[in-house]
């Protein structure tokens, strides 16, 4: 039979551990990890404004494929490659938008696509790292072998591919869903037939380095997290159908083993880490306070939040400073050493994806690529932009990918596999 649109094997053998996915991911935000861009006042060599759609990968076989936004961009060299929708990479040209070359997820897909969402883990040093799904029917069963692949991100030429799962229960490593993470020596992925193990891929060859077995997987729900260059193994324990505890592993790139372990109340999360201090927060309801852990000594502070974030309210750490969005557009800053509200304010953006922020400016997109900077210091909305006409193809209910900032050069995802850049100098309210 025709497999199910966005099927997804995360782990959901359990009720308990679907609430806890849903809960967990839901919260946090990390960046994509990436390297450093071109300093503010430069622009990418031969840059240009433009605005792109990228090709279909499987246009020729399924034009019906691939047809959701981007969920991920990353720059690297003199690419910026995304991700989305049964889209495993995709390159356009930093200056130009030349559009050369595209991945789809699945080489082979059925009827109504993979269902799989693709996400950029990291982009560096020339190269993206992504995963696949090669999906495939079995009698009754659907099993599926998922890779973590390095690209080179201006050809597309695969460089290295490393099979982390292979089965029904197999797991799709998602960076964006937990299951994947980037560090310094490569990429740390939820790994084996049932997903009870990680493994360290080394970013040169994607050999296996080492593998470890997640920690009691029938009781507790585990997550990859990074923060500061390091992976973490966040576990929550669910005691009497409710979580109660969650652990913080900081990994040994070296072995796997925990470096060093804490244990807080409830269902928690990683948000990020400023000061030496990961900043941490509820999962679940209506997020009253932040846990502090530093990172050198292990002590765990809590502070309490000046207002209270409801559930529905996104939470993102950029540059030291935790932002809340919210999807009517209002935005508040917070700091995360005090809980206190720097300012709040109405961004003008509906349904804002993940922020990006420079030293100056904190910029949201809509879906539909509608664009707004706002002062840092204050929350002034010193410029917006108006969204692109797209034929009504961008999902209003959605929330937008975060915008990729290169330099000067702003490039936003929006609508269908599109982005369009500017130079933020060039931006007035």
């Amino acid at each position: 039979p025709p497999r199910p649109r966005r099927r997804r094997r995360l782990l959901l053998a359990s009720a308990l551990g679907a609430l806890l996915l849903t809960a967990a991911t839901a919260l946090t935000v990390l960046a994509v990890d990436s390297e450093p861009a071109p300093s503010a006042g430069d622009l990418p060599a031969g840059w240009q404004e433009w605005h792109k759609k990228s090709k279909d990968p499987n246009v020729d076989e399924d034009p019906i494929n691939a047809d959701g936004p981007f969920s991920r961009c990353a720059a690297t060299g003199r690419s910026l490659v995304c991700a989305g929708d049964d889209i495993m990479a995709t390159r356009f040209a930093l200056a130009d938008g030349s559009n050369t070359w595209a991945r789809p997820i699945d080489d082979t897909p059925d009827e109504l696509g993979s269902g799989d969402l693709g996400t950029v883990i990291a982009a560096r040093g020339g190269r993206v790292y992504v995963y696949g799904a090669d999906d495939r029917t079995e009698g009754d069963v659907n099993p599926s072998r998922y890779t973590v692949q390095a690209l080179d991100a201006d050809t597309g030429r695969v460089i290295w591919k490393t099979v982390t799962g292979d089965g029904q229960e197999a797991t799709e490593p998602n960076s964006d869903q937990g299951f994947s993470v980037a560090v310094p020596e490569g990429v740390v992925a939820v790994y084996g037939a049932r997903g009870q193990q990680y493994a360290l891929l080394d970013a040169d060859t994607g050999k296996v380095r080492w593998k470890r077995p997640l920690p009691d997987p029938d009781a507790q729900m585990c997550l990859l997290r990074s923060a500061a260059r390091h992976a973490y193994l966040v576990c929550q324990k669910w005691t009497d159908d409710a979580v109660s505890s969650t652990s913080f592993a900081q990994l040994d790139p070296a072995t796997g083993r925990p470096r060093w372990t804490v244990t807080v109340d409830k269902d928690q999360d990683i948000v990020g880490q400023a000061d030496g201090r990961l900043v941490v927060l509820g999962t679940t309801g209506t997020r009253r306070t932040i846990t502090l852990v530093n990172a050198a000594s292990h002590v765990v502070t809590t502070v309490r939040l000046s207002e209270p974030q409801p559930e529905t309210s996104t939470p993102t750490l950029l540059n030291g400073t935790l932002y809340v969005t919210f999807p009517s557009g209002s935005v508040r800053a917070v700091a995360p050493d005090s809980g206190r509200r720097l300012w709040e304010s109405n961004s003008t953006v509906e349904s804002a994806g993940r922020p990006t922020a420079s030293a100056t400016h904190l910029y949201l997109a809509s879906p539909s690529g509608r664009l707004a900077a706002l002062n840092v210091r204050t929350g002034t909305v010193e410029a917006t932009l108006q969204g692109r006409d797209d034929g009504g193809t961008a999902d209003s209910s959605a929330p937008g990918a975060p915008p990729t900032l290169v330099g000067d050069a702003l490039y936003v995802p929006y609508g269908i596999r599109s982005v369009y850049t500017v130079d933020v100098h060039t931006l007035r309210a």
